[in-house]
């Protein structure tokens, strides 16, 4: 039995395939290792070549600096042979001091340019030039380094070249004791050899004189800085922008970096207190490697290239054609156009494809028309069913409140993860919270129905948001198979005072919209979402709101609602749209329906891509009782006089009025104190006294000055005697020990401290 034909040119292209796959791998092997072994012999030669240039600069500096000592101790040793010469002349010879002649002459003689000479009192009596007559050496700390000559008879000195304040010209100044009377010889000359002889010496001149192949340099560094540096095409700008002058990467020793938009080698060595850098492109230090591996590219390009061509003719013919007519028709059918039919029949195995194709896409036609209509039926029922669990997003309290609550969910599927809750603890008591689920779909939504009774059944025990979240994460954690998580944002609001109590699990951070049209989100540190890590803690924060004060809670499909463009709507956007529409005469009802309507005109028909949820919380509490004062210890008469007042007609007893007022002075009386050390400032007073059941004092004290919390200091030690104990701090432990709570908080550049009170049960 004979074989097909187009049988054998199968198996033919299928060995021609196998063919073509080891010689590429065993040339690409070849070239490999070559290039690997050349690169690395390439870079060790160049360190080497480096560290050779290095040591040079090394050697060249080290003879620099050492000729210079040289010089500049010649030269000073020399001054003083000079000033003493002349100290002896006037010894021996007191009247040259009157004549200009032989003072001009014993200036050539000694080879200077200026001669000076003072009395016991530093004015000079002779000079050279004459217009330093009469000059008072005290005058300028230059001069009146000498002054010590006048008392001490074996004072001697020679100044560092400076610049005179006449000219700014580089001068050098001799100077020794008068050896007839007091007084100071001195003599002044222009430093010119030492100057040269510096210059030569400058390490900012060395490293230009080095050169590493054809573009290398040396670079020498001190404390962050380039002092020097040679090579063609080289700026400072772009060694700087390389971080050569930087210890993290001289402390590589051999590193890599961009000079430009050139990458070179570098190599550094530590020279006393300096960085030797040698530094060589890396195309010069590849040029020989290139040049073998470039042959050795040229040969398998040929190889390949001829390889390649008598391959590709004889696997396009046959099979490769056939492919991209097959997957051309896929593409379509993957895209959703399940009318396309495959029709490719040039060999039977493509027959035998096509065939089975085109019935398989005729089956999934018929599966996924009856599978969207059973899901369109389950998808709306489980819409129904989410809604219903939500509690009423305008509610209706039977009893009077001071509060307005109002919420709504807009979900980017038929079901979603977001969910709101809230709950009327008592009567002095409002449970509140908003969370988002990871993901969408039913298995969000299932999630998210668990995660809210559970969180629910915990507010109704009266727990605290803190440990109704630390209780519901460990038991979210113990049984979450799907690995989801939740974001949640949760606080219980007290209607009497308005004291919020709140925490935060990795949710966005609420905005508060004060009464007086300022606003802030309120950035508690969050904690770690629920479902994360069942060992996870979560802290409780506390803030007081005042009547009209609203808190907007809502999830991040506001904030990442995107334009058609891809911009999100963000926090700003959010924050702005909010303090517009933050009026009195806006309802909360009105202010969500203005937030959801925002959100779709930004969005401009773009698909909503993931859950909206908003909840908004209008405080109506009573304002309570101010007063503003200066920071000052003389108006703690008005503060005492304020509280005596309104205590007394509230009722409150003698016992917590005295202890009160003693609070409210020491507090007063430190705000005095310290508030305001540069300036004069106010403070402000308000006391809220709340009847029962629950009865209880505020008093808050509101500043501008400098933030401080005076809770933070540590209690002193009262079991020491009285003289042993550090000054301050015992006000502030008897305001704690007088109040039953105390809350410090910072906010709009106020330092703002609560004291509360609780009244005893009547």
């Amino acid at each position: 039995m004979i074989a097909p034909a187009n049988g054998g040119d199968s198996m033919r292209n299928t060995f021609l395939k196998w063919l073509f796959a080891f010689i590429a791998t065993a040339f690409a092997l070849t070239f490999g290792i070559s290039f690997l072994v050349q690169t690395r012999q390439a870079r060790e030669n160049a360190v080497l070549l480096i560290r050779l240039r290095i040591s040079d600069a090394r050697r060249q500096l080290s003879v620099t600096e050492g000729n210079l000592k040289r010089i500049s101790e010649m030269t000073s040793a020399m001054a003083l042979i000079k000033a003493r010469a002349f100290a002896g002349f006037i010894e021996q010879s007191p009247e040259l001091l009157t004549s200009r002649e032989k003072l001009q002459e014993i200036r050539r003689m000694l080879d200077v340019d200026e001669l000076h000479v003072s009395d016991q009192k530093g004015i000079l009596i002779a000079s050279v030039p004459e217009e330093y007559h009469g000059y008072d050496m005290a005058s300028a700390a230059q001069s009146a380094a000498f002054l010590p000559a006048i008392s001490d008879p074996s004072f001697e000195m020679v100044q560092e070249p400076q610049r005179k304040g006449s000219d700014s010209e580089m001068f050098q100044y001799a100077g020794v004791a008068r050896i007839d009377q007091p007084g100071i010889v001195q003599i002044g000359y222009h430093p010119r050899r030492l100057m040269e002889a510096a210059q030569l010496a400058d390490i900012r001149n060395i490293a230009a004189g080095f050169r590493i192949g054809t573009r290398g340099a040396i670079i020498i560094c001190q404390n962050h800085q380039i002092l020097s540096y040679g090579g063609a095409n080289l700026s400072k700008t772009d060694l700087i922008a390389a971080r050569i002058n930087q210890e993290n990467l001289l402390n590589q020793k051999i590193f890599r970096t961009h000079v430009g938009n050139q990458e070179f080698l570098g190599v550094a060595e530590k020279f006393r207190d300096y960085w030797i850098v040698g530094i060589l492109p890396t195309n010069e230090m590849y040029l020989r490697r290139n040049s073998v591996v470039g042959v050795l590219v040229v040969v398998d390009l040929l190889l390949f290239a001829l390889v390649f061509v008598l391959v590709s003719i004889l696997v396009q013919k046959i099979v490769i054609n056939g492919i991209y007519r097959i997957n051309a028709s896929l593409k379509k059918i993957t895209s959703g156009n399940l009318e396309e039919k495959v029709q490719v029949t040039n060999t039977d195995e493509f027959k035998a494809l096509s065939k089975g194709i085109n019935a398989t896409v005729a089956a999934l036609k018929n599966a996924i028309t009856e599978t969207a209509a059973r899901i369109d039926a389950e998808l709306q029922f489980a819409h129904t069913i989410q809604v219903s669990g939500l509690p009423d997003p305008n509610p209706v309290f039977p009893q009077q409140v001071p509060f307005t609550l109002a919420a709504s969910m807009k979900t980017a599927k038929e079901v979603g993860g977001d969910f709101y809750d809230y709950l009327l603890l008592d009567d002095d008591h409002l449970w509140f919270m908003i969370a988002d689920v990871s993901g969408k779909g039913i298995p969000a939504a299932l999630f998210m129905m668990t995660t809210k009774t559970l969180l629910h059944k915990l507010a109704e025990k009266g727990l605290s948001p803190k440990d109704i979240f630390e209780q519901s994460n460990r038991e979210i954690c113990a049984r979450n198979k799907t690995g989801m998580f939740v974001t949640a944002w949760m606080g219980i609001l007290e209607l009497g005072s308005g004291r919020l109590e709140c925490a935060n699990a990795g949710h966005n951070p609420p905005l508060l919209l004060h009464a007086d049209g300022s606003s802030e989100f309120l950035k508690i540190p969050p904690g770690l979402v629920l479902g994360g890590m069942e060992t996870s803690k979560y802290r409780g924060s506390s803030l007081y709101l005042k009547p009209g004060d609203r808190i907007i809670l809502y999830t991040d499909g506001v904030t990442e609602a995107q334009n058609p463009k891809g911009d999100f709507f963000a926090e700003k956007r959010f924050q702005q749209v909010m303090e517009k529409h933050n009026q009195a005469s806006v309802t909360s009802q009105q202010l969500l329906a203005e937030i959801n309507q925002a959100v779709s005109c930004f969005a401009d028909g773009a698909e909503q891509a993931d859950d909206i949820t908003l909840l908004t919380l209008e405080f109506n509490g009573k304002t309570p009782t101010c007063l503003t004062l200066p920071a000052e210890l003389e108006q703690l008469q008005s503060l005492q006089e304020f509280l005596e007042k309104h205590l007394l007609q509230a009722g409150i007893s003698d016992k917590i009025c005295s202890q009160l007022q003693l609070a409210a002075e020491e507090v007063f009386a430190n705000i005095a104190r310290y508030a305001y050390p540069a300036q004069a400032g106010n403070a402000g007073i308000s006391l809220q006294i709340l009847p029962h059941p629950k009865g209880k004092i505020i008093l808050q004290f509101r500043d501008n000055g400098i933030p401080w919390n005076p809770l933070t200091k540590s209690p002193p030690d009262i079991n020491l005697p009285a003289d042993q104990r550090p000054v301050g701090g015992l006000g502030i432990f008897l305001v704690r020990k007088i109040m039953d709570d105390c809350l410090y908080q910072y906010q709009n550049n106020q330092n703002i401290l609560t004291l509360t009170k609780y009244l005893p049960a009547e």
